[in-house]
């Protein structure tokens, strides 16, 4: 009976990285044993090199023991991948066996196969295929030949049909091989693993999770018990339980298998061997699905130089090694990056697999993406045509690389305004993924979101809507509450609750959003960003300030770090959040972004020619007026009159203003003295400018009179609080609270002189005011006890006349 080993090779799916088959390559005759060790390539080299010499002593007697050492001389080199040197080892076996034994002994197919094999290794499909066929039939023509060889000769001609392309003929030939294996050796013979392993990336690489996943996990067990722990083999089946892991958002699960993987191939292999890349590319394509873009990006690179070292720069596997760091860079938005790294793809798969083969139209579609994500449509489609024309004989109708071409089409129509051109794609591509998929499968879940979301821009919400929410449901069932994939379909709910008004599921849409992208892009991403912001404003539109606020709080520390502090728009945020904090009466917090904002300002060059400063200033000691910082206040508007004379001149109504507010600020610290001078200047400032009617000369006029009316003078108080009250009866609406004021302090000066029955019209007046003022509670406590006061004296008086 004759073994075999088992050697993986590299490859790519159109739905993601996938491990390709693994070959099987003939040496000479051995049994199966209970726990087969991993023999290491410097020694089994030394050994096969050592036997093909001593077979060179032998002379043409000895040509068939050459060829037997040649053959054992060149499969090791297949182990450590060194394709380059196999073939020319195979090449001399295989002419040896042929010039002795003729063209069809089964001697002559083992060296057919294995060299074969070495073309398939290189990407040189074309020389492979007519080797393998012929090796297949010798085998399966000689009455009477194990059945192990003709069943390795279906796994290898399998293989041959994946990197074809062609699923469907490969899964047949791997299942072939599958029960020829079961029927010649046992259940849990390491071959039978191998044979289970190939079925399984077939139909993981088609997501057809459910059926992969018990072949996987029978393989993976039959090679742990069968071989040593860190043998090869073994770290083979857990790469692929990794694979699968990871398309299912199993991200904690497959990571721990990735690295053990990763750990058995270094040791056993050898840093810079083919698999070893395989470990770092299915690693790094997990960090990639967690967005851990960071941690992926040099595991792609170590992986592409290891394919470009060892398989050398133009193999097969080198473009799918630089299709998936193109994907990472697309990912990140690199797109002119992800171009130039994909043309290096096109370049190797049209010289080495040919226009008509589906890895070339895949690639096409890829490049059309990143082309189209830069606005340049019409490029786009002219690649996507290519890719077509590539598919439309050689693959079945649901063939991934069409799916995928469809998909990008659609894409491009929508992005081109093309609505009537992108819905048939769209329900297309849906289609063909819920033929062969689950429909629970994240493909499926994508195709029905985007789906959907041509009905949103459509304005078709209800047919949109169901949509989105089963595509939520499936990607929550693959990869939980907290993924990304969850996103287009939760920002498109968000956005149909925001057109219908649903207030209540808006607010929980963009509550998992945020929660999500922080998550995974960190707080302060331009992406959270924004959506804090959104989220911030669509509380405050709706007065729920508790709940705006923090998240303005956040957003001003992300964008300072983001945008940098001396950036115009993060200055204009400070400003804006500010007085979103002042209306809603948090004064602590607006004075703070405030003095912040006033600090940039004055840090830059030329700032005292910079008006906005001014008006900082101003509302810095207005904040500190309102909450009763009277001493700091009168501090900063002295300081605005005296170092800003040239602007705030006796012409300038603002200078008015400012001197009211300083008057108030001495007489709340009880130095009528210093007010009232204030007053008298900011009244005439005011009078001049307003021409005797404006808001803020009545506001003065008031506090003059009631700084009188507090120093007992009140003949000239009544005359200044009157005047407050003329002016705004003129220019207040009838229930304002300021004339409500100037009502209750005119009564109070009248009531003060024993006028009782003047003050009761005014008291009553300003009562029907501020009963309708929810917000006028101190100034209707204030109104009510003068009215009851000023009736109660009136009655006393008629009474004692």
């Amino acid at each position: 009976m004759k073994p075999r080993f088992a050697l993986g090779m590299l490859a790519v799916s159109l739905l993601g990285l996938v491990s390709a088959p693994a070959f099987s390559a003939s040496t000479a005759a051995s049994a199966p044993t209970a726990l087969v060790a991993f023999q290491g390539y410097d020694v089994r080299l030394k050994a096969a090199r050592g036997a093909v010499e001593a077979a060179e002593q032998g002379g043409r007697a000895g040509a068939l023991k050459l060829a037997s050492a040649l053959n054992e001389l060149g499969s090791v080199h297949v182990l450590n991948a060194d394709f380059d040197l196999a073939e020319p080892v195979f090449e001399r076996a295989l002419s040896l066996r042929e010039s002795r034994l003729g063209p069809d002994h089964p001697d002559v197919a083992t060296s057919l196969n294995n060299l074969g094999l070495v073309y398939l290794g290189q990407g040189r499909l074309d020389k492979a295929e007519g080797l393998l066929n012929r090796a297949f039939d010798i085998r399966e023509g000689v009455r009477g030949y194990t059945s192990i060889e003709v069943a390795n000769s279906l796994n290898n001609l399998g293989a041959y049909h994946k990197a074809r392309g062609n699923y469907a003929k490969s899964a047949l030939l791997h299942k072939r091989a599958l029960d020829l294996r079961e029927r010649a050796l046992s259940s849990t013979h390491p071959d039978v693993a191998m044979s289970l392993g190939n079925l399984a990336e077939l139909y993981r690489a088609q997501g057809l999770f459910p059926a992969a996943e018990p072949l996987q996990a029978r393989a993976l067990a039959i090679r742990e018990k069968a071989l040593a722990a860190d043998h090869p083999d073994v770290a083979a089946s857990l790469g692929d339980q990794c694979e699968l892991l990871r398309e299912q958002g199993r991200y904690a699960q497959a990571e721990k298998l990735c690295l053990r993987a990763m750990d058995i191939r270094e040791r056993t292999l050898g840093a810079g061997h083919p698999d070893v890349a395989l470990s770092l590319l299915a690693t790094a394509e997990l960090y990639r699905s967690q967005y851990r873009f960071s941690a992926a990006e040099p595991l792609y690179r170590r992986a592409l130089e290891i394919r470009e070292q060892r398989l050398g720069r133009t193999h097969p596997e080198v473009a799918s090694a630089l299709i998936r760091l193109a994907a990472l860079y697309a990912d990140q938005r690199q797109y002119a990056l992800a171009e130039r790294t994909l043309q290096r793809a096109v370049i190797i798969r049209e010289a080495r697999l040919g226009r008509d083969h589906p890895d070339y139209a895949e690639v096409l579609a890829r490049q059309a993406a990143v082309v189209s994500a830069q606005g340049r449509h019409e490029e786009a489609d002219v690649l996507l045509d290519e890719a077509f024309l590539a598919l439309q004989d050689g693959v079945w109708s649901d063939h991934p690389a069409l799916v995928l071409a469809e998909s990008v089409r659609a894409r491009v129509a929508l992005a081109e305004g093309n609505v009537a051109r992108a819905e048939p794609l769209y329900r297309r591509a849906l289609a063909m993924r819920e033929k062969n998929l689950p429909a629970a499968h994240p493909a499926v879940a994508r195709a029905r979101y985007e789906l959907a979301e041509l009905y949103r821009l459509q304005g078709r919400y209800l047919e949109a809507t169901p949509r989105f929410k089963k595509s939520l449901a499936s990607l929550e069932q693959v990869f939980g509450p907290e993924h990304p994939e969850l996103l287009p379909p939760l920002t498109g709910l968000a956005a149909i609750s925001l057109a219908n008004g649903e207030q209540g599921e808006l607010d929980g849409y963009n509550t998992r959003l945020l929660a999500i992208q922080t998550a995974f892009l960190g707080p302060d991403h331009p992406t959270v960003l924004a959506l804090l912001e959104t989220q911030a404003d669509a509380y405050l539109a709706r007065k729920r300030y508790g709940d705006a606020a923090p998240l303005y709080k956040r957003l001003v520390t992300g964008s300072e770090l983001t945008l940098g502090s001396g950036s115009p728009a993060f200055e204009a945020l400070l400003e804006r959040v500010a007085g979103i904090h002042k209306a809603n009466g948090n004064m602590v917090e607006a004075e703070s972004l405030y003095r912040r904002l006033l600090t940039l300002r004055e840090s830059r060059p030329n700032a005292d020619r910079d008006p906005s400063i001014l008006t900082l200033r101003l509302m810095l000691a207005d904040l500190a007026f309102a909450q009763q910082r009277y001493a700091e206040a009168a501090t900063d508007y002295r300081f605005l009159l005296e170092t800003r004379a040239a602007v705030l001149h006796d012409d300038n109504p603002q200078t008015g203003v400012i001197l009211n507010n300083l008057g108030e600020s001495w007489r709340l610290q009880g130095r009528a003295d210093e007010a009232e001078p204030c007053y008298r200047r900011a009244i005439a400032i005011l009078r001049r400018a307003t021409g005797g009617v404006s808001a803020e000369l009545a506001n003065a006029e008031n506090n003059l009179g009631v700084s009188l009316f507090n120093r007992r003078a009140g003949p000239e108080a009544a005359e200044h609080l009157l005047e407050a009250l003329r002016i705004r009866e003129a220019i207040r609406p009838v229930d304002d609270l300021d004339l409500a004021t100037s009502l209750n302090n005119v009564a109070t000066e009248r009531v003060a002189r024993g006028d009782h029955q003047g003050a009761l019209p005014l008291l009553e007046r300003a009562k029907v005011i501020v009963d309708r003022k929810p917000e006028a509670a101190k100034l209707r406590a204030t109104v009510t006890q003068m009215l009851e006061s000023a009736k109660a004296l009136a009655r006393s008086k008629a009474e004692q006349k």
